[in-house]
Formats: structure tokens, C-alpha cells, sequence
């Protein structure tokens, strides 16, 4: 039997342990809340017993591990083990993650972002097989980005890499909750879009999205891909503006790093047939053609696996 790896997906909302070898072969898993809006150590409590949990349905004790690999969002500091601030995760500051799990498990930790676990691990297991150097993009309620480079994550000088989420690509476009204008997350996300069907119902643009609002209480993304279905020309125009604005981050991207795939994920995708061709339409016109000759463009295929599977990955590297 291969060796086998913890992991850990924490998120403001739910946790997620898995139990794999360097295989891909899932051998225990448990999901629950992760109680993230009752303090750190709650959430540290919830997320000991998800992965008891997980080593149960494994058979296996977490002592007999060969390591337990943790993804959180918001920034990490990998090289210190701490998650500085996590805005999900309430009473989040200068968190020693490592040393914390280190010391009630016995077992070597490693941390990192949530969206670099997942380019991992779309990259070992997932659409981006077989690459050295690949993009991994979510888009989901934000934009966030994992880059693998030479077959392995790179984090930039801090860890803090791969926020294109935050590269400009309107200049005078939205303000974005990181307090800057035009981001790539004000205009792309999920939060985006929502947000601009709700200025097309204030402007008197949609009555469909205003019986929708009506009828929900609220206007989020998949309403709004609903609407463009039943042909509302708002909400098809709203998500049209969504892939013209990732088509140049793309564009961006591609002559910048030069990927062999650049791999999109995340909630968002569930209405790609609204955005995606204009997103890949925009990239190709603006992109430079010798990087796009060598670079395709790939659906995530492990959905919420991903982080998890990344960090299987992750722990079961040489350390580096």
C-alpha cells in the first residue's frame, strides 16, 4: 500500500479532510461546517475532528500519516507556517497554523493558499496533467489564481503570487473590496455580477431580473445566468462584460508566463456557455500569437477535490 497523506480544505464555510496516497486514491473523507464565524479555536477543534474522521473511515491512525498538508484562503506566510489574516475566518491574526497542528498531532505540516492548493492539484491529478507550466484560475464569489512554474508552485518573494484577481484590467472600472479600482474581481466574479444586475434593476433595465430579486430576496450569480437563459438581455450583456474582462486577464497572462494550459475553475463556471466564449474570444484577438500556439485553454475537472488533492500532493513533495 502506497504511503498515505492527510489533508486539509479549510473554508469559511465548510472543512474538508481526505485521507490519499501519492496516487490520487482517496482512502478516507468527512466534510462538515467548519464554524469558522465561532473563533480560531473552535474552528481548530472542528478541524481535528474532520480529520479523526477521515483517518477512521481510512483505517488509519494520524500518527502512521506521512504528513498533513492545510489549505486556508486569504494570504499564508508558508515559509513561517502562519495564516497572517483570513477574512473568512473569524479572530484569524498571526495564526501559527504549523506549530499548532504540529504540536497536537506529531506530524509534519505544510500550509498554503487555497487556490494554489487547487492549481496543484489540478496540475498532479486534474486537466492540467502532463504540464510544467500551468495557470490555475478560480472564479467564483472572487478571482484568485495558483501558478505552477517548472512543475512547481510559485509563490513570489512572500507566498503572496498569483492575486489576478487584482490586476487591473479597467483602470477606471468599480472600486474592489481591496480598496484599489478595476480589478479583474470587480468586474468577473460572482460578487460582480451580482452586483451589476442589481444596478441593472435599480436603472429600471430588467424586469425579469426584478421579479427575480422580487421573488428571492436577492440577486446572486446563478440567478442572473438563470435570467440570461430565459433570455434577458441584461443579464446576457452582464456576463458577456464578465468574459470580456477575464478574456484580458487571460490575454495578459498568456504573454506575461507563457503557460502550457491555463486551467479555469470555480463556482462560475456553471455558467460558461454565458462568458467563456467571449473570454477565450477576447484572448486570442488580444494575446500574442507565439505564446497562444503552445497554450490550451482546460475546464477544471476536480471540482471541490481539488484543494484537497493539492495538498495530498504538496505534503508528499520533497520539502522546498
Amino acid at each position: 500500500m502506497p504511503d498515505l497523506y492527510g489533508a486539509i480544505d479549510l473554508g469559511g464555510t465548510n472543512v474538508r479532510a481526505v485521507i490519499a496516497g501519492l496516487d490520487g486514491k482517496i482512502s478516507g473523507d468527512d466534510r462538515r461546517p467548519s464554524h469558522a464565524s465561532d473563533g480560531l479555536d473552535a474552528t481548530i477543534e472542528t478541524l481535528l475532528a474532520s480529520l479523526a474522521q477521515a483517518c477512521s473511515a481510512a483505517g488509519v491512525e494520524a500518527s502512521a500519516l506521512g504528513g498533513l498538508g492545510v489549505a486556508t484562503p486569504g494570504w499564508v506566510d508558508t515559509e513561517r507556517g502562519i495564516v497572517p489574516a483570513a477574512p473568512q475566518l473569524v479572530g484569524w491574526r498571526d495564526v501559527p497554523l504549523v506549530e499548532m497542528l504540529q504540536e497536537r498531532l506529531g506530524l509534519a505540516v505544510r500550509l498554503e493558499n487555497d487556490a494554489n492548493a487547487a492549481a496543484l492539484g489540478e496540475n498532479v491529478f486534474g486537466a492540467g496533467r502532463g504540464t510544467r507550466h500551468m495557470l490555475y484560475i478560480t472564479v467564483s464569489t472572487g478571482v484568485g489564481a495558483g501558478i505552477i512554474a517548472d512543475g512547481r508552485l510559485y509563490g513570489g518573494a512572500k507566498g503572496s503570487a498569483g492575486e489576478i484577481g487584482h490586476t487591473i484590467v479597467d483602470p477606471s472600472g468599480p472600486p474592489c473590496g481591496c480598496g484599489k479600482r478595476g480589478c479583474l474581481e470587480s468586474l468577473s466574479s460572482g460578487t460582480a455580477i451580482a452586483r451589476r444586475a442589481v444596478e441593472a434593476v435599480d436603472r429600471g433595465d430588467s424586469a425579469v431580473l426584478a421579479a427575480i430579486r422580487e421573488r428571492e430576496g436577492h440577486l446572486a450569480a446563478r440567478l442572473v445566468a438563470d435570467a440570461a437563459r430565459q433570455g434577458d438581455a441584461a443579464s446576457i450583456a452582464i456576463y458577456e462584460e464578465a468574459g470580456f474582462f477575464l478574456g484580458i486577464a487571460l490575454a495578459n497572462a498568456v504573454n506575461l508566463l507563457s503557460p502550457e494550459a491555463i486551467v479555469l475553475g470555480g463556482g462560475v463556471m456553471q455558467a460558461k456557455d454565458l462568458f467563456l466564449p467571449r473570454a477565450e474570444e477576447t484572448m486570442r484577438d488580444r494575446a500574442l500569437d507565439e505564446p497562444l500556439k503552445h497554450m490550451r485553454l482546460a475546464e477544471a475537472e476536480l471540482g471541490d477535490r481539488a484543494g484537497v488533492m493539492g495538498m495530498i500532493a504538496r505534503v508528499g513533495q520533497p520539502a522546498g
